[in-house]
């Protein structure tokens, strides 16, 4: 993943960088393909796309962007929506005496804080919503589909209920079935983008699951 434009335009992206890969290194157990560190790099490399677009201080948001998922459990995890507030806590300690982010933790873990779509929280600043929007941009579209089904395949969710796989005669589940995600989450993530930029990305990302279900709707009979 090319990172330079990153690394060009922050001087402390690669050391707080190397302080999060040391952060995973440590954790005891690993991640799923979809909230790996290459997650977090894209999250990163989007939130940095609209900050310019946005005229937003990068130095906030693409640092809490690189940081969204410091800490991470499985999403059936008892403690799955309590993770925000565990990362925003521990966040300013990762970003102290690295230039203008360190003065700007607080900033940085109120992004944090209120970025998960499942916690609920209500972005107050442009660059807490930037970060919610780029974390949600990397939901949907062609990467957001592999996500899905990885997540659901990392704690034993089959990929759709066989009988009835629309969830028409029953309630969604989506820690069960996968698909049951999309109506879940998924498909109205591009409706609430924060940012003008974020909702023209969006925009063609949202037709690709949609084309997607087309496709399996008419696959399944």
């Amino acid at each position: 993943m090319d990172l330079s434009n990153l690394k060009a335009a922050y001087p402390w992206f690669n050391p707080l960088l190397v302080r999060f890969q040391a952060r995973l290194s440590a954790e005891g157990l690993p991640r799923d393909a979809a909230h790996d560190l290459s997650h977090s790099l894209r999250v990163a490399r989007l939130a940095h796309r609209i900050c310019e677009a946005e005229r937003a201080d990068g130095n906030i948001a693409v640092a809490a962007a690189l940081l969204h998922d410091l800490v991470w459990v499985p999403k059936n995890h008892e403690n799955s929506k309590r993770t925000a507030e565990m990362g925003a806590e521990l966040a300013p300690g990762l970003c102290s005496g690295l230039w203008s982010i360190g003065e700007k933790s607080g900033r940085i873990a109120e992004c944090i804080l209120t970025h998960s779509f499942s916690g609920g929280g209500v972005a107050a600043s442009l660059e807490a919503r930037i970060v919610q929007d780029a974390d949600r941009l990397e939901a949907i579209g062609a990467i957001g589909l592999a996500r899905v089904f990885a997540t659901g395949a990392s704690f034993g969710a089959a990929l759709w209920h066989s009988g009835d796989p629309w969830a028409e005669a029953r309630d969604l589940d989506d820690k069960a079935y996968s698909l049951d995600h999309f109506e879940r989450k998924l498909l109205r993530l591009a409706a609430g983008m924060n940012t003008k930029t974020a909702k023209t990305l969006a925009t063609s990302r949202q037709q690709v699951l949609l084309g997607y279900l087309a496709a399996l709707r008419e696959e399944l009979g």
